[in-house]
């Protein structure tokens, strides 16, 4: 199996599925209820361990009970978490997520402890970069800390996985290395760059403007309209699986997971997404950030449903 490395948030979400979402000021009953664990970093760090890698995750954690039942979560689906630090200055991090029944949702997070993760602590971990085929990162963590984390994968040549998001306006430069790919999605997509992305053809307009800005790949997904990549092997489309969606909550992380786990193995880029997409059709149709991404063997029987030719890697079935 491939080492990945994720530095990245880690949450406690508060989940609410509803009839309907609300309006501004409305109140919309009949919920059902649940907390599950979240986290762009902690998601995209599971993605990445069910779809078949040996991943590590690189967060901060509060010292309270959220932030100890975080830790065992992560460790009983087999990932390292002895990169992580703790703080007593901050709660362990907290989203409110509600969907509706065609599973579009309504999304706020309270960082917390994410926001305690320094580069000071990316520094002191430099030497362990060289362990792993790849780095996986998102912006839900201090912008010096993200800063940190690329200039060391700069400097030690280690490919990177960024996934922009959520989408902010950072002051610092990214340290955007010759093997940094970009992922986002149309929203994020149009907020980095210059292109309004509704549609396949912008969407390749906005991949090739990020790919202008140094990034080896550029990957714009949109939803159930698929995704659009570019790279210096071209352009290329990639459908989106048809689902009936539960909830799309976790899906983009689930997508990001997944990729990284087949460029890892050494896949093309195109069937990277492939892989990537089949992951994300699955998640889409359970409720729930980590309870919904799925496992290694249900991409690749989801794949060969829909024509795929799998290629076989060390797969794990789902723990009962």
């Amino acid at each position: 199996m491939k080492k990945i490395l994720v530095i990245g948030s880690a949450n406690v979400d508060m989940v609410m599925g509803l009839p309907r979402l609300p309006s501004r000021g409305e109140t919309v009953t009949d919920g059902r209820f649940m907390q599950t664990f979240g986290g762009k970093g902690a998601n995209q760090a599971i993605a990445a361990q069910r779809a078949g890698a040996s991943v590590s995750l690189m967060t901060c954690l509060g010292r309270d009970d959220h932030g100890r039942a975080v830790a065992r979560q992560l460790a009983s689906d087999g990932v390292d978490v002895s990169l992580t630090v703790h703080t007593a200055d901050a709660p362990t991090g907290t989203a409110l997520v509600m969907f509706d029944s065609a599973g579009q949702n309504y999304l706020a997070v309270a960082p917390g402890s994410n926001y305690s993760l320094l580069a000071g602590d990316i520094q002191q971990v430099a030497g362990s970069f060289s362990e792993f085929a790849m780095l996986m990162v998102q912006c839900e963590i201090p912008e010096a800390t993200l800063v940190a984390a690329l200039s060391i994968a700069r400097e030690q040549g280690l490919p990177v996985l960024l996934n922009y998001a959520p989408a902010r306006q950072l002051a610092q430069s990214l340290a955007i290395s010759p093997r940094t790919g970009i992922v986002v999605n149309e929203l994020e997509a149009s907020s980095i760059t210059n292109v309004v992305v509704n549609d396949s053809t912008s969407a390749f307009e906005a991949a090739r403007s990020l790919r202008g800005e140094g990034y080896s790949f550029a990957v714009v997904t949109l939803g159930a309209g698929g995704a659009c990549c570019c790279s210096a092997n071209g352009e290329d489309r990639v459908p989106a699986i048809a689902v009936e969606a539960v909830d799309t909550t976790a899906a983009g992380d689930t997508f990001c997971g997944a990729l990284a786990v087949a460029l890892a193995e050494g896949r093309p880029l195109t069937a990277g997404i492939r892989f990537a997409t089949a992951a994300a059709a699955l998640c889409v149709q359970r409720a729930g950030a980590q309870p919904s991404i799925p496992y290694r063997d249900e991409i690749e029987r989801m794949l060969l449903a829909h024509g795929e030719i799998v290629e076989k890697q060390t797969s794990r079935a789902k723990s009962e």
